[in-house]
């Protein structure tokens, strides 16, 4: 409500606002007054509003902040234990289709790591980081020997790895998505390879392992909580003007919490639901009461239906 209040506000004094009015009076000549006027308040008044209820060193002004500066990296421990956790998932997941050792060792490797070169790999930008450090691919071939040699006890790391697995999905589109902005991405792309990021390792897996990938399915809010957690980043850092660590802190809370909630309380991203009945309910509601109307084949049925010789049940 403190927020609708200002934003009503400041919709009403707005050039925009005047020039919508404006153009609605003059008619279909002045739809291009008006949709700039929209568009203007949008870009430049919504941001402006916001930096001004946020505390001072939050937002920024400066062009293009968001494209520049450095980048937003993950802690070097954590990253290492994101890989091993999807090293982990890739190999149980090929122990359980029974594969061989190299097998194994290939769903671990595109599990931890298959997001990232993915990413890179579209960017053509920067390089492939999986590459560039030795350390990415021994931990997911320590990951795939854990699971070869230990395969009973990996299983039983599978809720920790979880947590684990959490806590990166908000890390990881954060980066996914900053390094999209840095290679002069625009937002809806910058949002998809931010998603990518955190999600194509699985996508990967479940494809190698002849499964229908897990985040396309009803589950656990894992694909929707990347998706929210890139778009607020994208969003903050692009549209609002927000500071790329403050926006990056925000979009990781919300990812990482929208995760754990799902996993507590048993969340699961809607399936389709048609409500084609609900549009064609009314209608047919509102023709029933005009004359000489009646269900389809109801009158020909009755007329045509020749008599029944079956005699009338005898009352109870």
């Amino acid at each position: 409500m403190t927020l609708a209040v200002p934003l009503i506000i400041a919709a009403v004094s707005h050039p925009a606002t005047a020039s919508v009015v404006a153009s609605m009076a003059a008619g279909a000549s002045g739809a291009a007054v008006a949709t700039g006027g929209v568009a203007s308040f949008i870009s430049t008044t919504v941001p402006s509003l916001v930096a001004s209820m946020l505390p001072s060193g939050i937002t920024t002004t400066v062009p293009h902040a968001y494209a520049s500066g450095f980048a937003i990296t993950v802690p070097e421990v954590w990253e290492l234990l994101a890989v091993f956790a999807g090293g982990l998932s890739g190999g149980l997941a090929a122990v359980r289709r029974k594969f061989d050792v190299v097998g194994i060792i290939t769903l671990a490797i595109v599990t931890g790591l298959g997001g990232g070169i993915i990413r890179d790999v579209l960017l053509q930008r920067f390089g492939i980081a999986a590459f560039q450090d030795n350390r990415y691919l021994l931990t997911a071939l320590a990951a795939a020997a854990v699971v070869f040699f230990f395969s009973e006890t990996s299983a039983k790391l599978t809720k920790p790895m979880s947590y684990i697995d959490a806590v990166s999905l908000g890390l990881f589109v954060v980066v996914g998505a900053d390094k999209a902005l840095r290679a002069d991405l625009t937002i809806l792309p910058a949002i998809m390879l931010g998603v990518i990021t955190a999600v194509g390792g699985g996508i990967l897996r479940d494809l190698l392992s002849g499964e229908v990938p897990a985040i396309l399915q009803p589950g656990a809010l894992y694909s929707l909580a990347a998706m929210v957690g890139s778009t607020a980043f994208v969003l903050a850092a692009v549209w609002l003007g927000v500071v790329k660590e403050f926006a990056a802190l925000f979009a990781i809370t919300l990812a990482v919490a929208l995760r754990f909630l799902a996993m507590w309380r048993g969340w699961q991203s809607p399936v389709a639901r048609d409500y084609s009945d609900h549009l064609t309910r009314l209608p047919r509601r509102l023709m029933a009461y005009t004359p000489f109307y009646s269900p389809l084949g109801k009158d020909k049925t009755t007329e045509d239906s020749p008599p029944s010789d079956e005699e009338p049940p005898a009352p109870e």
